[in-house]
């Protein structure tokens, strides 16, 4: 990984609110970034850093299960969907069902998902920078900035291109 969770969790106090700020901005004047640029810094981001590695997400978020999540997991550890439900899981005031602790209890010392290959949907999806439309999803954006070195990375660069883009822009 090219840098270490310790020296993301500075850049990130460093610049979170200025990040932040740049995505409220992106959505509140509908700019839509070039998805290309988007799916581009996007791979560049898993390039360069090993979710495995950090699994900070694991740490200190928790994902969102879907009943299809809760059937297939429970099956897979050997529990009816109830069972597995009053041992792991609680809801939000929202309504959604998370795990009731962190970090995930299916975390394992190696910073390895013991379910990898039947984790839940939004495990699958996280960090949601994958996706064409950066401000799209922008709620989870904001949040993730804080806690995912991806996140923060594919921002970032973006961040960066569009200053960069609008400085030479200003200068014709």
């Amino acid at each position: 990984m090219y840098q270490t969770l310790r020296s993301f969790k500075l850049r990130m106090r460093k610049n979170l609110l200025r990040y932040r700020r740049f995505l409220k901005y992106l959505e509140r004047n509908n700019i839509r970034i070039a998805p290309k640029e988007v799916i581009k810094q996007n791979a560049e981001a898993f390039r360069k850093i090993d979710c495995g590695q950090c699994a900070n997400c694991c740490k200190v978020m928790t994902p969102v299960y879907t009943f299809p999540d809760i059937t297939r997991i429970a099956a897979h550890v050997g529990m009816t969907d109830l069972e597995y439900a009053d041992k792991y899981l609680g809801k939000t005031k929202e309504g959604d069902i998370i795990n009731r602790k962190r970090p995930c209890h299916f975390l394992g010392k190696n910073n390895r998902c013991s379910i990898y290959e039947i984790r839940p949907s939004s495990c699958r999806n996280f960090p949601y920078t994958h996706r064409k439309n950066l401000t799209g999803n922008n709620r989870s954006h904001l949040q993730n900035l804080e806690y995912c070195p991806i996140t923060f990375e594919v921002v970032e660069s973006i961040y960066k291109k569009y200053e960069l883009e609008k400085k030479v822009g200003d200068r014709s």
